[in-house]
C-alpha cells in the first residue's frame, strides 16, 4: 500500500510489489442461524416487534438489510406473491417470491408509510437495527453472528430444502452461479440420494451367497 501511494504521488518510478502474487484466502462466511438459536433470538426480541418483523423478512427471503429498508408497498405484489427488489447490489432488479410466513406478516402490517418497515420514530426510511439486534443476540448467547448472516441462513435452509444452485442464484441476485454452490453442501438431500444410488442392489445371486455364508 505504501509503495502504491508513493507511486501515485510520483515519489518513485515504479511499484516494486506490483508483480508480487498475493496468497489466496477464503474469506467466505457460511455462518447460519440454527432453529434453536432463532427461538432464543426471538425470545430476546420480545417487545421489539418491528425488529422481529425485519429479522423474519431476512430469514424467509434472503434480502439484504438495505434491500429490506428500501422496500416500499409499491414493490409488494401479494397477488402474485412477489417482492420487487430494485437495483440490488449487482446493479440489477430482481423478483423474490414470498412464502406463507412473509405473506401473513405483510397482510397484517399497518400501512402507515410508503415503506414496508419504516422507522418507528420518523415513519421514514429505517437506517439501522444494529443496536437492538446486537443486544438481543448477545443476551441470547449467539456468538460470531451478524445481521448479514441471516441471508446465509436463508440460503442454507433453501438449499437444504432442495433448491438447486440456479434457483438460489436467481433468488439472491448472484450473477455467478458459483456463489450458490457453497450452500448446496453435503446436507442437501439430493446429494445424499445421489450417493445412495451407488449402492449395489442385492439380487438373487447375492442373497444365495449371503445365505451360504450364514450357514
Amino acid at each position: 500500500k505504501i509503495f502504491s501511494l508513493a507511486f501515485d504521488a510520483e515519489l518513485i518510478d515504479s511499484n516494486p510489489c506490483r508483480r508480487v502474487r498475493k496468497f489466496r484466502t477464503d474469506t467466505r462466511r457460511t455462518r447460519y442461524l440454527t432453529f434453536e438459536e432463532e427461538d432464543r433470538l426471538f425470545e430476546k426480541l420480545e417487545g421489539q416487534e418491528w425488529v422481529q418483523r425485519i429479522v423474519t423478512m431476512a430469514i424467509n427471503t434472503g434480502l439484504r438489510q438495505g434491500e429490506i429498508f428500501d422496500l416500499t408497498w409499491f414493490d409488494v405484489d401479494l397477488l402474485r406473491g412477489l417482492l420487487h427488489v430494485r437495483v440490488s447490489k449487482n446493479g440489477k432488479d430482481r423478483f423474490v417470491p414470498i412464502n406463507q410466513t412473509v405473506r401473513t406478516m405483510l397482510e397484517r402490517l399497518p400501512r402507515t408509510s410508503e415503506y414496508v418497515f419504516p422507522s418507528p420514530k420518523t415513519e421514514g426510511r429505517l437506517i439501522d437495527v444494529k443496536f437492538r439486534f446486537d443486544k438481543a443476540k448477545t443476551e441470547a448467547g449467539i456468538r460470531d453472528f451478524r445481521f448479514h448472516d441471516l441471508r446465509h441462513t436463508a440460503a442454507t435452509r433453501m438449499a437444504d430444502g432442495g433448491a438447486d444452485a440456479f434457483a438460489l442464484a436467481e433468488i439472491f441476485g448472484w450473477s455467478d452461479v458459483r456463489m450458490a454452490l457453497r450452500y448446496t453442501h453435503s446436507t442437501d438431500e439430493s446429494k445424499r440420494r445421489a450417493v445412495e444410488n451407488l449402492v449395489k442392489p442385492i439380487g438373487p445371486s447375492d442373497e444365495s451367497v449371503t445365505n451360504e455364508k450364514g450357514r
